[in-house]
C-alpha cells in the first residue's frame, strides 16, 4: 500500500480503533511485568521462583539450577532452560542458534499460555546484551577483535535483536519478570543496572541487596517503582535470612507472590 494513504488522516477509522482497544484494555486479566536487579547472589533467582504458577525459566545467565534443586526440590512447575549454544568440536558458542534457542522456548511458553496461566522469568537481560554485543561489526564468535564502534548505525546491529527478541516475550499474555545485574562503580558514578532501556517497558521495578547483621545475612528488596500499586513504593522487605547456626529463613515478598507489585 502507498506510504501515503497509510499516513493519511481517519477519523472514523481511529474512533472503531479507540472502541476495540479501549474494551481490550478493560477486560484484559491483570498481569505483572517486572524486573529485578541487584548484585549477584543477592536473592534475585530466589524471588522469581517463588510463584505459584507454571514458570517458564529462560536461564540465560546459567545460574538458577542450584535454587531450583535446593529449594524447590527441583518441582516440575519450574521448567528451566539454558539456552546457549556452542560448537561440539571447537566448543566456540555460537550466538545466532542460542538466539534460535531463545526463540524457541518463548514460542513454547506462548503456545502453554493459551491453555493455562504462566509465568515467563527472564534472568539474565544484561547476558543477553552481551551476547547481542557479537552481532556489532560482525564479530560473531567469541574470537573477539580488538574495536572501536565508529558509527552509529554499528550499535543497532547490537540493540535491534536484543529488542526485538525480547519483545516477543512481551506479547505473551502472562505474567512476565525480567532479572539483571548491576554493573560495578565506574568513577564517581554509582552501580547502575544494565537493562539497554528495557526497564522502560516494565511497570513494576524491584532491587535486591544484601547485609551483614550481627545474627547473620539478611536479604532485602526495595520497590523501586510500581503503577499498579504506587502505594509500595520506596517499601523495603527483609525476605531471607541466613543466621551464624546455618539456619535458612525464607519470608518472600508477599505482594510479588501474590501479583499485587
Amino acid at each position: 500500500m502507498d506510504k501515503k494513504i497509510q499516513t493519511q488522516i481517519d477519523i472514523e477509522g481511529l474512533r472503531k480503533k479507540l472502541l476495540k482497544q479501549t474494551e481490550q484494555h478493560k477486560n484484559a486479566p491483570k498481569r505483572i511485568k517486572v524486573g529485578i536487579e541487584g548484585d549477584a547472589k543477592t536473592g534475585k533467582t530466589g524471588l522469581a521462583m517463588d510463584m505459584t504458577k507454571k514458570t517458564f525459566y529462560l536461564d540465560v545467565d546459567n545460574g538458577s539450577r542450584p535454587t531450583w534443586k535446593a529449594n524447590h526440590n527441583s518441582t516440575d512447575r519450574i521448567i528451566i532452560y539454558n539456552p546457549a549454544a556452542t560448537d561440539e568440536e571447537t566448543g566456540e558458542f555460537l550466538p545466532y542458534q542460542t538466539q534460535g534457542n531463545i526463540r524457541s522456548f518463548i514460542a513454547l511458553a506462548k503456545e502453554t499460555a493459551k491453555t493455562e496461566e504462566i509465568v515467563f522469568v527472564w534472568d539474565g537481560v544484561d547476558t543477553w546484551l552481551d551476547y547481542c554485543t557479537l552481532y556489532m561489526t560482525g564479530m560473531e564468535t567469541s574470537r573477539m577483535r580488538p574495536m572501536k564502534t565508529a558509527k552509529q548505525q554499528d550499535w543497532f546491529h547490537r540493540n535491534q535483536p536484543f529488542r526485538e527478541v525480547m519483545k516477543e516475550v512481551e506479547a505473551i499474555d502472562c505474567d512476565q519478570i525480567y532479572i539483571t545485574h548491576t554493573k560495578p562503580p565506574f568513577r564517581d558514578e554509582p552501580p547502575s543496572p544494565i537493562w539497554n532501556r528495557w526497564d522502560s517497558h516494565l511497570w513494576t521495578v524491584l532491587q535486591t541487596t544484601q547485609r551483614n547483621t550481627q545474627k547473620g545475612m539478611e536479604y532485602f528488596v526495595t520497590v523501586k517503582s510500581s503503577k499498579y500499586n504506587p502505594s509500595l513504593l520506596g517499601k523495603r522487605v527483609s525476605f531471607l535470612s541466613v543466621n551464624r547456626t546455618g539456619e535458612v529463613i525464607w519470608t518472600g515478598f508477599k505482594e510479588l507472590k501474590e501479583g499485587n507489585v
